[in-house]
């Protein structure tokens, strides 16, 4: 515990204090307080005694109040305090005694303090009785005016308080007592620490500097003492030494300096007012291109070296050295020995013993100089690439805004009713549009590349798709150079993968088109090859192959170098930007593979990536239903002239289970059916291209069926083609020679297989993808039947194409010029959702939109954005500004109809209102009676197109004949998903088409799939839409078949 010596000494203090305060509280306060706490209780004693008297007086008289009296004298001398106790009763008026132990009654009672009793009534009162001092309490038993008292001896009375008393007496007189003897004992320990510590301090005073007070641990003010002494001392011992080493130091830190100036890399130097640098480390030698030798011969002046421009500062620094001893750093150059400028930064400080010598330090800038000019050239070419990225995105709005009318109005257009010449034209003209559509497309990929935010997504995507768009886009451009476009695939190529569709379908129509460019006599074929696959992934290799002129390996090395083509020649001959190949390899290698090229002049070229994908998880492979067992054994000729051709036909028609033969030529392929059939081997089937040298297929399919057979009629032809539909049906009906089906090239797995099966008498249908996005439109129209839609756009053309395009869906449609304007109309009626256009005058798209957020009103309201902005960051603004949704222009009508249909729900679909749009574009009459099928309802659905209505019909017709055995395919497959599917499709079509009873029909079929039902409820349901739509595909099959040229609704996009 750490008790100081004063803490000691006040303690002591404050006990006698305490015990002086005691005796005076015990004799001021104590002895009262006892003295009232003892009147208390006698009065207390006093009232018990006296009500029982009372009540004897009351029932028996004075006698018995007397003997009362003297029961309860008698109970208080029993009690501790009371053993001397008298209680007495007095007359008031004539003083006579009614009770007193030592007097008679009737007696007279002439004392004067019973006198004093009788004038105050109630109370206490100290008085000496024969010598005896006493103390009574008393008072007055009314009515009848007794004084009624009791006495008891003073002494008796406080001898509790004495004792007390002499209690605290005695403990004050103990504790007294024993302070004394601790203050004594006290100061002698202290005297005897405080001699010691002066002993040692005589010693320290003597010279003996290791002298120490022992035991000085203790934590009070002599301790301290001591410890003060001995640091004393400590410190007097150690100043000698201190002493002694201090000049080692100093010499010592002088050399260290030294060095330490020697070797720094900043420049330091001493110079004084006559200009001369009289030291100087090698840094500042070096950076002045000086030598030692320079300096020792005083060739060094600081103000020599300084060049004029820099005088005023160093005059200004050394004037601000002479009056605060300090300079602060500024820049200025110096003069090499070779006559150069070095620019520095300089900084000093006078020398703390004189005014006339100072030290300098300096920093070469050189480096930092550079490393700022190339920062601001770095700020420079960021504000160029904003600037550009800027003019790039106003330019695309321009662009695209009259681009989305060309491409939306000609859209319009192939709707109507134009004679084949207009038709051509408009077509020609919608192609255009869609190349100029490509070139920027490829700059603004570019100017994402360059920024890094080119992103990339990963989502579920079917390959077909892929290569469908891939073949109509690329085929138009094979079929006007007359070039064979081929599709080499496996048939047990994955096709449910998982990756960025966009992107892969990118790179594959650049190779495709830059195949197609400079090939001139020939083939494209695009190949895709399974490298490796597991459980959750594939790795595809696409190959695109190609006839043309090809490339030296010169050319190859900057092919794919942004805005390079092979040579300048190529560029003149063949145009393009140079952008594709360079986009391509970063689009690739975005997807984690590699591009490369394999060429040769004059032998064509070959491109070539590997690319990772997901599978999803219910991933199937190429469609293989049962009916492919009835393909297994049959023999097939090929009969086409192009052997690359031939070759990927006879991979692919082997892969289905085809016995295959192949020939060059017509008259080659009329011997071998001759043979075949002579040999009772017949062929099952001919595929015959159409376009061939000397004898073409339409010539050498009607001579195979006006050829003689001694034993088997003619084999069926799949008719093929690169070229138009129209021509080689022309060509066919001009030599009245039938086909079993004519294909497009390129021909995919999928397509053979439908073909051949249906030649040979198989049912066997797949959706297409055009089949596929026909219907995805279509139900989307008819969710979006009847809404009411604002279309906010300024400009009047492509007012005019949406109004059109959403009103022949079925929509409302009210127009607004700007944002301000469809605010004021969102305040005088409702609307199920807003079509914004983001660039618009008086107020914007984002404007207008954080607008109508701030109303709770119209917080939940779908807005779609609409931009011609295609940056970076395009969709993030708009979702930013409180728009759900985003379409870039040139807008396809697919995407439009789907993403509204995403977002906007119609309050109440105005059926009436499609009803009666559907009658103004068609009479229903015009079908005829149709079994099962409401033309009204379903002619509502295409908006009134009758001729996209005959198309979808036909369609379903030839599709859905064969749902009841696709159906139990699936089931007896134990794929319940895919017959749900196939119920789910069934059900959405048929009710888009106008077929009600097939519809609820195919609904309860759905949901017993959903359910898990047992197989006998699905086979009576399945049973029941098989009923209902046998009269429905009979009553198809009355229409007329397909036209020419397909119905323009079918092409789910404008601009």
């Amino acid at each position: 515990m750490k008790i100081s010596t004063r803490l000691n000494l006040l303690s002591l203090v404050t006990i006698l204090v305490m015990t002086a305060a005691v005796l005076v509280a015990a004799v001021l306060f104590i002895k009262s307080d006892l003295r009232h706490s003892r009147e208390r209780l006698m009065q207390l004693e006093l009232q018990s005694a006296t009500q029982s008297i009372r009540q004897q007086l009351s029932r028996s008289g004075v006698v018995a109040a007397s003997r009362e009296a003297e029961a309860q004298l008698q109970r208080l001398r029993g009690k501790e305090g009371f053993a001397s106790a008298t209680l007495f009763i007095v007359e008031r008026n004539d003083h006579r005694v009614v009770y007193h132990p030592n007097a008679k009654m009737g007696e007279r009672a002439n004392y004067p303090f019973v006198e004093e009793m009788l004038q105050r009534e109630a109370g206490s009162l100290q008085y000496d009785y024969k010598g005896d001092p006493r103390m009574a309490v008393f008072h007055m038993l009314q009515p009848i005016d007794w004084l009624v008292g009791v006495a008891v001896s003073r002494d008796e009375a406080y001898a509790a308080m004495f004792a007390f008393m002499r209690a605290i007496g005695g403990i004050t007189f103990v504790a007294l007592c024993l302070s004394g003897i601790a203050l004594s004992l006290f100061g002698r320990w202290l005297m005897r620490r405080i001699g010691v510590t002066l002993d040692c301090v005589r010693q320290i005073e003597q010279g003996e500097l290791s002298a120490r007070v022992p035991n000085a641990e203790a934590d009070d003010e002599v301790g301290a003492l001591q410890r003060g002494v001995n640091a004393m001392g400590k410190r007097i011992e150690e100043r000698t030494r201190e002493q002694r080493e201090a000049q080692e130091a100093l010499r010592s830190s002088e050399a260290r300096l030294r060095r330490v100036i020697e070797s720094s890399m900043i420049g330091v130097f001493f110079w004084d007012v006559s200009g001369a640098v009289t030291e100087a480390n090698d840094a500042f030698l070096e950076m002045i291109g000086h030598d030692r030798d320079d300096l020792r011969a005083g060739r060094l002046d600081w103000a020599r070296l300084t060049p004029p421009e820099d005088a005023d500062a160093d005059r200004h620094a050394i004037q601000q050295l002479l009056d605060t001893g300090r300079s602060p750093s500024y820049e200025k150059h110096y003069i090499r020995k070779d006559g150069s400028l070095v620019p520095v930064l300089i900084g000093g400080a006078l020398l703390s013993d004189s005014k006339d010598q100072g030290v300098a330090f300096i920093v070469d800038l050189t480096e930092r100089k550079q490393a700022e000019a190339d920062r601001q050239a770095r700020r420079e070419a960021e504000a160029a690439s904003t600037a550009k990225s800027e003019f790039l995105a106003n330019m695309s709005h321009e662009i695209r805004t009259p681009m989305n009318a060309i491409l939306g109005m000609s859209y319009l257009a192939l709707q109507s009713g134009l004679n084949p010449q207009q038709h051509n034209y408009i077509q020609k003209v919608h192609g255009s549009a869609e190349s100029l559509l490509g070139i920027i497309n490829d700059i603004l990929d570019f100017s994402k590349i360059e920024a890094g935010k080119l992103d990339m997504e990963s989502i579920p995507f079917s390959l077909t798709d892929v290569m469908d768009t891939l073949g109509s886009v690329i085929g138009m451009k094979t079929e006007e150079k007359g070039l064979e476009l081929l599709f080499d695939e496996p048939p047990d190529l994955p096709t449910a993968l998982v990756g960025d569709p966009s992107r892969l379908g990118q790179v594959l129509l650049n190779l495709g088109n830059n195949a197609a460019k400079f090939t001139e006599h020939g083939e494209v074929v695009v190949a895709i090859e399974v490298v490796e696959r597991d459980g959750a992934s594939v790795r595809l290799r696409f190959e695109v192959r190609d006839t043309g002129v090809g490339m030296s390996v010169e050319q190859q090395h900057r092919l794919f170098e942004p805005f390079s083509q092979a040579d300048a020649s190529t560029s003149r001959r063949y145009g393009g930007t140079g952008l594709g190949l360079a986009i391509s390899r970063h689009l690739v290698r975005l997807m984690g593979g590699e591009i490369g090229v394999e060429s040769a002049p004059g032998q064509g070229s070959s491109f070539h990536f590997t690319v990772p994908f997901g599978l999803q998880p219910e991933a199937a492979e190429r469609p293989q239903p049962p009916q492919q067992q009835g393909l297994r054994g049959t023999r097939a000729l090929i009969v086409d002239d192009n052997a690359c051709a031939r070759e990927v036909l006879a991979h692919m028609t082997g892969a289905l289970g085809l016995e295959v033969d192949t020939a060059g030529d017509g008259e080659d392929a009329l011997r071998l059916v001759a043979l075949a059939d002579a040999r009772d081997e017949p062929y099952d089937l001919v595929l015959l291209d159409w376009k061939m040298p000397g004898m073409d297929g339409v010539e050498c399919a009607r001579m195979l069926s006006q050829q003689g057979r001694q034993r088997h009629p003619a084999p069926p032809v799949l008719m093929l083609t690169a070229f138009s539909r129209g021509e080689v049906q022309q060509r066919l009906s001009e030599q009245q020679v039938a086909v079993g089906a004519l294909l497009a090239k390129p021909i995919t797995p999928s397509t053979l297989f439908d073909a051949c099966g249906a030649a040979l008498g198989l049912t066997i249908r797949h959706p297409t993808r055009t089949a596929r996005r026909e219907e995805a439109l279509l139900v989307h129209q008819a969710q979006l039947n009847g809404a009411h839609i604002m279309l906010v756009e300024d400009n009047p053309i492509n007012q005019e194409l949406a109004l059109d395009v959403l009103s022949r869906a079925g929509i409302v449609v009210s127009v607004a010029g700007n944002g301000q304007e469809a605010l004021e109309m969102l305040a005088r009626q409702r609307f199920d959702g807003v079509l914004m256009d983001c660039q618009m005058p008086v107020m914007d798209g984002y404007a207008a939109t954080r607008a109508l957020r701030q109303n709770a009103q119209w917080q939940d309201l779908p807005v779609i954005a609409m931009t011609a902005n295609a940056m970076v960051g395009d969709r993030d603004k708009v979702l930013a500004a409180g728009m759900n949704d985003h379409i870039a222009k040139p807008i396809k009508l697919d995407e439009l109809f789907s993403t509204l249909a995403r977002w906007v729900h119609p309050a109440v679909a105005d059926e009436g209102a499609a009803l009666e749009n559907a009658n103004r574009g068609a009479d229903p009459g015009s079908l005829g009676e149709l079994p099962g099928v409401d033309s009204r309802v379903g002619l509502a659905g295409m908006m009134g197109n009758d001729t996209l209505y005959r198309h979808l019909l036909r369609m379903f017709r030839d599709r859905e004949g064969d749902f009841a055995a696709r159906f139990r395919a699936a089931r007896a497959a134990g794929d319940a998903a895919a017959a749900a599917r196939l119920a789910h499709d069934l059900k959405s079509v048929a009710g888009t088409l106008g077929m009600r009873a097939v519809q609820e029909a195919a609904a309860a079929l759905e949901q017993a799939c959903n359910h898990g039902s047992e197989d006998p409820d699905v086979d009576a349901l399945l049973g029941n839409v098989a009923q209902l739509l046998e009269p429905v595909i009979a009553g198809l099959r009355v229409l007329e078949a397909e036209p020419a040229h397909p119905p323009a609704a079918s092409q789910t996009s404008f601009h």
